[in-house]
């Protein structure tokens, strides 16, 4: 089932939940990081209070602290019962070391044999715990770096790398005592055992999603997300049974916690650490496996080598001698928890930024200059050697004058030895590409030769391919504000730049400072999209900016090496070198390219106004002080009926002969004129001053044919003549109907009472035709005056051309002719008034019928009904005479009517005309080449768009 899309207000509020559930998620996580900064607080408080010891152990006795042991110098022995610290009274163990630390020596009163003595006792020297410190600084380092990655926007990889560094710090920097005494200690201890357990399912999770999604086997895949809280359950049981232990005394489901049941949770935690850690080495190798990017296989890279460097020597020095009972020195505990720094750091580092790619280069220029050296040395020595064997020992001036020689000899010889050393290797080091490099810095001069920014840009895009082996290359031009590529991108699914150019202002402004930058898509997302995250989507990975005089020409962007390897650190002063002399280049093709652009523009600006001039009806001619044309334009040329060259320099008067021509700013004249054809125009003539840089006297004549204008004017006036005439027949005839009526019954009952043997019985007869010959033509008035819309209704014609011949079929009957009906397509309806239409048709069968009149036992009509397109045509097509050639055009005007002898009105085809034109449709006739006349009612069918009635007239 399809879904529907959601709509825009839905899309918005839906980014708006996203950003207020962002905004609470970095609240929590800066809650609980500002929670565990007190508590670590806290913790190293106390902690740091051992590093000085107070030199005593005591046991309580009673209410009161008994000596159990004293470290030198004191005066206090075995046995003493503490009284007063410092004139205080103490309470608890803590409040006796607290009193000692106040003071370098202290003053104690103590009971000794039932006698109360005050003795000395002096603090011992500090013994800080280094191994502890070192662990304490690698928790802060840990702190930061998750701190800086919340900085850079919430995510699922940011939350999780936060939560990873909150809990190494946490296991790292948190110092419980056990048993715990207060609730600080007990808070401390909880946190602390929380951690632990909570950092390999931690650990473990954010590799599966780290640098990038690991791909499971497609049944496992889908349920990748539903089996990771899973991950965390056995931290979980785990933790909740220490906390019945601390809590509770396991009275709530665990039991009381024994010795073996303390070593089975700690060898369960020891199985779970295990575990976890060799999983999460799975997932590493994985992601090393499926990294399709470069990028991604050195991050693995990084962190792999960061978490060996960090866990193997804590492993060897500290895990391991303390599983065997060695209990390990201070300075192997310190040596063991130093490297552990290192996973953070690596961590850090391949997450931000690293470029293992000049690795080759670093070895070259070491090489180099320890060759360099080496040779420097062995040379120098050499001499030396030369020196004191030839040189006699008397002649010890000569011999240090000599040294000194070789040696400034020696140290000149360096520079061209470490250049030929350093192009050796680099000739070995890049090989078949060594001289294509070398070719690539000449490029430069020959590129300033070139005016062609296509032709140079390409050139540059493929000499820079060629030379450096790459895969891909362009180069993004500024030009209003955006950087334009020379080369068409392919759209990305994950991007918005296949739709749209790179705005400048996304650009970060450090960028153009910079002889280049290396762009970097690892790592957790930045908050906001920029343009060098949208360049590495579209497979760059260096970006060279183009600068002349702080002008910003562009960039040159540039994507691996073959081998997915990037460019190093002498690839891209190869290219900055390069680009420096580039960069002028393309802006002199730049400039050059836009003053072309300019005279194209003016060109086209020029021929578009030359082409308002020719493609105006208006006739439009120049002329000079003296009237002469200096220029016409083909309007006028045709009015005039002259080719535009013969018109140069002829006099106005003897091209435009009219009885006037206006003043220079006089307004309209109007006038006539006879065209070469003989015919007389009605035209509009004006003439101004000429506005321009041009010298001073020319003016503009403008010519407009008005005839057509003036003819639509009189036609009009007629329509509206007809028009009155209309309203006006329309109350004669209102007020001539009474009468008629009448008149009419009148002659009717005079009729009937008249028997038809006399002679006034034909006079009433006549004088009863001819009234219902005035009745008719009233009520054609009227009709023809009525100009109401009909009423649309669904009108099935074939039923409705049926009825209409059914109606006439005595008449066609009695004149011995027939009327057949085609229909070709019956099912055809209209929208309209089907008592109108059924008038026109019969108006339409009586006219045939008419015409037919006089042909006996062969007239015929024939009736078809089709339809194509939009449109229904009714075809009326009789035997008849035809219509006279100059009838033809006059047949639908009013009170036309070739049967005036026999009764007719004139008014049943204009009737019908005006039905047909307020349906939308068009009634036509013609004669037909065999003889008789063709009607034809054409119709829109019901649905279609109707026709203009004006449209028809």
């Amino acid at each position: 089932m399809k879904r529907d899309r959601p709509s825009a207000g839905t899309r918005v509020a839906e980014a708006a939940l996203g950003a207020t559930a962002q905004r609470l998620c970095l609240l929590g996580l800066a809650a609980l990081t500002v929670a565990f900064v007190i508590l670590g607080a806290f913790s190293f408080a106390r902690k740091a209070q051992t590093f000085q010891p107070f030199g005593l152990d005591l046991r309580a006795q009673g209410a009161a602290w008994v000596v159990s042991d004293a470290v030198e110098p004191t005066d206090l022995e075995t046995g003493d019962v503490l009284l007063l610290v410092n004139g205080e009274q103490v309470m608890s163990r803590a409040e006796v070391g607290e009193q000692l630390r106040r003071r370098a020596v202290s003053e104690i009163l103590v009971e000794r044999d039932g006698l109360l003595l005050t003795v000395r006792h002096e603090l011992p020297s500090l013994d800080p715990d280094f191994p502890y410190l070192v662990l304490a600084l690698t928790s802060v380092i840990y702190l930061f770096i998750g701190l800086y990655m919340l900085r850079r926007g919430i995510s699922r990889q940011v939350v999780l790398f936060h939560l990873w560094c909150l809990a190494s710090a946490a296991v790292y920097l948190l110092s419980p005592i056990t048993p715990p005494g207060d609730r600080l200690d007990t808070t401390i201890y909880v946190v602390d055992e929380a951690c632990r357990l909570l950092l390999p399912p931690l650990t473990l999770h954010f590799f599966l999603i780290f640098p990038q999604r690991l791909r499971l086997p497609p049944g496992l895949d889908a349920w990748l997300d539903r089996l990771v809280p899973l991950l965390y359950a056995p931290s979980a049981a785990i933790f909740a049974v220490q906390l019945d232990w601390i809590f509770a005394g396991g009275e709530w489901f665990t039991g009381f916690h024994t010795e073996a049941r303390v070593m089975l949770v700690d060898r369960l935690e020891l199985v779970l650490l295990v575990a976890f850690v060799l999983v999460s080495i799975a997932a590493l190798v994985s992601h090393l496996q499926q990294a399709a990017r470069w990028e991604h296989a050195r991050q693995v890279t990084w962190i792999t080598l960061g978490m060996g460097a960090g866990y193997v020597p804590f492993l060897v020095l500290y895990v391991m001698p303390f599983t065997a009972g060695l209990g390990p020195s201070e300075g192997m505990e310190v040596a063991a928890v130093a490297p552990l720094a290192l996973v953070p750091l690596s961590f850090a580092y391949a997450i931000l930024r690293y470029r293992l790619w000049d690795i080759a280069v670093i070895v070259r220029d070491v090489t180099t200059y320890t060759l360099t050296l080496l040779l420097g040395a062995v040379g120098f020595s050499l001499l030396n050697l030369l020196i004191r064997r030839n040189i006699p020992e008397d002649m010890e001036l000569f011999r240090g004058v000599s040294t000194v020689a070789s040696g400034i000899l020696i140290a000149g010889l360096l520079i061209p030895t470490k250049q030929g050393i350093s192009s050796t290797l680099e000739r070995f080091h890049y090989r078949g590409s060594f001289g294509r490099r070398r070719a690539l810095l000449q490029l430069g001069h020959e590129l300033l030769h070139e005016r062609d920014l296509d032709r140079l840009c390409a050139g540059l895009l493929q000499e820079i391919e060629g030379s450096m082996d790459l895969e891909r290359c362009n180069i993004y031009l500024v030009e209003t504000g955006l950087l334009e590529p020379v080369r068409e991108e392919e759209p990305q699914p994950a991007l918005v730049v296949g739709d749209r150019s790179l705005s400048l202002d996304e650009l970060d402004p450090e960028v153009w400072s910079k002889d280049y930058v290396y762009l970097h898509g690892t790592g957790l997302p930045a908050p906001e999209r920029s343009v060098e995250h949208s360049l590495f989507l579209l497979g760059y990975r260096a970006a060279f900016p183009l600068t002349v005089r702080d002008r910003r020409v562009g960039l040159v962007v540039s994507g691996y090496k073959e081998g997915q390897v990037p460019l190093n650190s002498d690839d891209a002063l190869l290219i900055r070198q390069l680009l420096n002399q580039a960069s002028l280049a393309i802006e002199n093709a730049q400039l050059l390219e836009q003053m072309q652009r300019q005279l194209r523009e003016v060109l086209e600006l020029k021929r578009f106004n030359e082409g308002i001039i020719e493609s105006t009806p208006a006739g439009i001619a120049v002329l000079d002080d003296e009237r002469r044309i200096v220029l016409a334009n083909l309007a006028f040329a045709a009015l005039v009926g002259y080719e535009r060259g013969a018109l140069k320099h002829r006099p106005l008067e003897q091209v435009l002969t009219v009885h006037r021509l206006p003043d220079p700013g006089g307004g309209l004249v109007e006038t006539t004129f006879a065209d070469p054809q003989g015919r007389e125009r009605q035209l509009q003539l004006s003439i101004a001053s000429f506005v321009g840089d041009r010298p001073h006297g020319l003016q503009v004549l403008v010519v407009n044919d008005v005839t057509d204008f003036a003819e639509m004017e009189k036609a009009l006036a007629a329509k509206e003549r007809l028009a009155a005439l209309g309203i006006m027949a329309a109350g004669v005839a209102h007020e001539v109907n009474t009468p008629l009526t009448g008149i009419c019954s009148y002659a009717q009952m005079l009729l009937a009472k008249t028997p038809e043997e006399d002679p006034r019985h034909e006079l009433l007869r006549k004088v009863e035709r001819q009234t219902f010959r005035a009745a008719r033509i009233v009520n054609s008035l009227l009709e023809f005056s009525r100009a109401s819309q009909p009423d649309p209704q669904p009108v099935a014609l074939g039923p409705a051309l049926r009825e209409c011949i059914d109606l006439l079929a005595d008449r066609f009957q009695s004149q011995g002719a027939c009327c057949v009906l085609d229909e070709r397509k019956p099912d055809l309806s209209i929208s309209g008034n089907e008592s109108e239409l059924q008038q026109v048709f019969t108006n339409v069968l009586v006219n045939a019928l008419d015409a037919v009149h006089g042909r006996i036992g062969d007239g015929r009509v024939d009736v078809l009904l089709d339809g194509e397109g939009d449109d229904v045509t009714i075809d009326f097509t009789d035997n008849g005479s035809g219509v006279a050639r100059d009838d033809m055009g006059k047949i639908f005007a009013p009170f036309f009517s070739t049967k005036t002898d026999r009764g007719g009105t004139g008014l049943g085809l204009s009737l019908s005309y005006e039905i047909v034109r307020r349906h939308g449709g068009e009634i036509q006739a013609r004669n037909e080449p065999d003889g008789g006349c063709r009607f034809t009612v054409r119709l829109p069918r019901a649905g279609a768009p109707r026709r203009d009635p004006r449209s028809t007239r």
